[in-house]
């Protein structure tokens, strides 16, 4: 049978556009399969390999933002969307390496990288699944922390769990990371959760805890629902100041006691 130029035409553009998504689909499929490797150095290359994918057909700058990169690709490709958000959220799982004590020297600065840039487009997701993966990481800098800080009381529970975590870090920076979503709440029970979280970590053996407790109450200090109930931490504030056992090797001084003592000095006075 015959066909008309045109009608042929048609039909090879049909058959080509429905032929691309199987093609992609199988890019995908390869790409996060290796995703999923126990060999950190296949994961990178999967990841490097799913930004090309993500971005093709974009214009990407000096320094792209990939998660708006990614966030572009998911729109065009909801087909997609959900595959590729899950196996990025589990690279974070698989790439918590950054935390781990056991292996110094073992992973290149070329792996951080990789892993910062996961954590950049997980951190833009909207998807309650990211928020292990994401307080996991808590302790690489801002754009985990304000991943996990954009759900808000979704992500409290997970981040309160860090405070049984061995790693004295994981446990300051989810006493701060617990204070600041708890202060957007800002109701009674939030603040009573808040000076309870402080009483706890200012008394803390490890720096590192005692410090985000002084930087809290540094936070709360101008707060006019706090000043009343910081009088309560006063004793505690006391102590520190003449006795907080950290001595900086470097500048030979005692840092947390002159916080302190400056501290005591601006609630005194309000």
């Amino acid at each position: 049978m015959r066909i008309g130029l045109q009608t042929y035409v048609c039909l090879l553009s049909a058959a080509c556009h429905a032929q691309q998504p199987a093609t992609l689909d199988s890019k995908i499929t390869s790409t996060l399969t290796r995703m999923t490797s126990k060999d950190v150095a296949t994961r990178n290359t999967a990841l490097d390999d799913l930004v090309v994918l993500i971005a093709e057909g974009q214009q990407l700058g000096f320094d792209p933002v990939y998660g708006d990169v990614l966030a572009t690709f998911l729109k065009r490709y909801p087909e997609q969307a959900n595959r590729v958000k899950l196996g990025l959220i589990l690279q974070m799982g698989n790439d918590a390496f950054i935390n781990d004590k056991n292996a110094p020297g073992t992973y290149t600065e070329h792996d951080s990288e990789h892993y910062a840039q996961t954590i950049g487009m997980v951190a833009s997701l909207d998807d309650d699944r990211a928020i292990p993966a994401l307080v996991g990481a808590m302790t690489t800098g801002g754009m985990a922390s304000a991943g996990v800080g954009k759900y808000g009381q979704k992500a409290l529970g997970p981040v309160l769990s860090q405070l049984n975590n061995p790693d004295p870090l994981v446990r300051s920076t989810a006493v701060s990371m617990a204070i600041t979503i708890l202060r957007i709440k800002n109701d009674r029970a939030s603040q009573s959760q808040i000076l309870g979280l402080i009483r706890t970590a200012i008394r803390d053996p490890e720096y590192v805890l005692r410090s985000s407790a002084v930087s809290a109450i540094e936070n709360l200090s101008d707060q006019k629902q706090f000043v009343s109930a910081l009088q309560d931490l006063m004793p505690a504030l006391q102590d520190m100041s003449r006795h907080d056992p950290y001595l900086s090797s470097f500048a030979n001084r005692y840092p947390l006691r002159e916080r302190a003592t400056k501290l005591l000095e601006k609630i005194t006075r309000q």
